[in-house]
């Protein structure tokens, strides 16, 4: 066992130095929905609404086997960055913006965000989505699709921007709890820039748990995390058995001028999987995962949680936003499954056999499972993720486990691996 766990790191080693996504230039890291707002009391309301920031591309022709859309990009956003994201094409696409090639995505079971600031104008922009309907995907997408046409927005962020938000949570001995919340910020520019983050934690819009200000300071195209803790009381964590959620708001201000708003839910909860069992805030939990299709609607979720449904595994596919909102929401726990499963190759390992042991496919089947994972993981709810459905097993599974494990400690399975050592469930058998 020693020996192996050697060989396992190792192999993290060499695919996090050589491993690079399966993606055109422009596109950003995957991350999970955050959505900036003009002002606080925009925040505060929420939702995919469209303001100042935000359009939303609703109006689409089919034209010669194109998806075609526009927005409108205003004067108040020349000295902004602009990026458009798309949530689920369920298909490998081509995105044109005024006709000119802005990304080229094989995985259409994900939401990416592309920046296209280099490639829109000053009003109208013309923008264009080819499905790739012969869909060099479909030995390893052996589920079915849904809907074809996308949710698609075009966002606008300043040039010193917030990039991402994480958190962790300890409860120390005594039971004390402390969360530890990073901020990543971005400099988008050439120079040097900085900017002021304010930030502020609330329980049910009442009580101030924290709050101040952080001085960013980056250089060319620079990054950097700020970080802020707090001690929070054992009440506010989140676990099926109390989904409790906190408000966290930031304002990110440039030169005296405040730039961009954001205020989400977050939950606070630690989890530890060990010897095969899962302890919620140091409480052993007992479920069995119920498998649902990531199809499914709210409706029908709420009539799992109805009837006693307290754990759901989405099976490959697209899984929306609202569905783990509502997971959040009433505390259901969720395995989400990256979108591969390549069951009609059948398990044969030999060449022309499955997929999953065939090395070209290598960079898709790792770039599916760490773009599942950064996509969802500000989700409480998401407390382990499967590699894939039905798909053998082989070197290209063997490589997104080691990928996955470089980059979260959530629980990392694969039921269907005949039992070998890329599944966290493995070493307890």
């Amino acid at each position: 066992m020693k020996s192996l766990r050697v060989y396992i790191c190792l192999c993290v080693a060499m695919i996090m130095a050589n491993f690079a996504y399966a993606q055109s230039g422009n596109m950003d890291n995957y991350r999970t929905r955050m959505l900036p707002y003009p002002t606080a009391d925009a925040a505060h309301k929420g939702g995919v609404t469209p303001n100042r920031y935000l359009q939303i591309i609703d109006q689409w022709q089919e034209v010669d086997g194109l998806l075609q859309g526009e927005f409108t990009f205003p004067f108040s956003w020349l000295e902004r960055q602009v990026f458009v994201r798309i949530e689920g094409c369920m298909m490998p696409y081509k995105l044109f913006i005024n006709g000119k090639l802005a990304c080229e995505a094989t995985n259409g079971f994900v939401a990416k965000e592309i920046n296209i600031t280099k490639l829109s104008k000053e009003d109208k922009n013309r923008v264009e989505i080819r499905l790739e309907e012969s869909n060099k995907m479909q030995d390893i997408e052996c589920f079915e699709r849904g809907a074809t046409h996308p949710i698609v927005y075009v966002i606008s962020q300043p040039r010193v921007r917030v990039r991402d938000v994480s958190w962790r949570t300890n409860i120390e001995k005594g039971g004390v709890v402390n969360a530890d919340f990073n901020v990543i910020m971005h400099n988008e520019t050439l120079g040097d820039k900085t900017s002021r983050l304010y930030y502020e934690l609330y329980v049910n819009d009442t009580t101030r748990l924290t709050g101040g200000s952080l001085d960013v300071a980056l250089g060319m195209y620079g990054v950097d995390t700020m970080r802020f803790g707090a001690p929070v009381p054992d009440s506010v964590l989140w676990s099926a058995e109390s989904p409790t959620r906190i408000s966290m708001r930031l304002k990110n201000r440039i030169g005296g001028r405040d730039v961009e708003f954001y205020e989400f839910d977050l939950a606070l909860r630690e989890m530890r999987y060990d010897n095969g069992v899962y302890y919620i805030n140091n409480v052993k939990q007992d479920f069995a995962w119920h498998e649902v299709s990531p199809r499914v609607s709210v409706e029908e979720l709420n009539g799992l949680y109805t009837s006693g449904v307290r754990a759901i595994r989405f099976t490959a596919g697209f899984v929306r936003d609202e569905l783990l909102e509502f997971c959040d929401e009433k505390g259901i726990y969720v395995a989400v499954t990256a979108p591969i499963n390549s069951s009609l190759s059948g398990a044969s390992r030999k060449r022309g056999g499955n997929p999953s042991n065939k090395p070209s496919w290598r960079d898709e089947y790792v770039e599916r499972i760490l773009s599942a994972i950064r996509t969802t993981k500000r989700y409480p709810c998401v407390i382990a993720y499967y590699l894939a459905d039905d798909s053998a097993n082989g070197i290209c599974l063997y490589e997104s486990y080691l990928a996955a494990k470089a980059i979260t400690d959530t629980p990392i399975f694969y039921s269907d691996g005949g039992g070998e050592w890329n599944s966290d469930d493995v070493y307890t058998r």
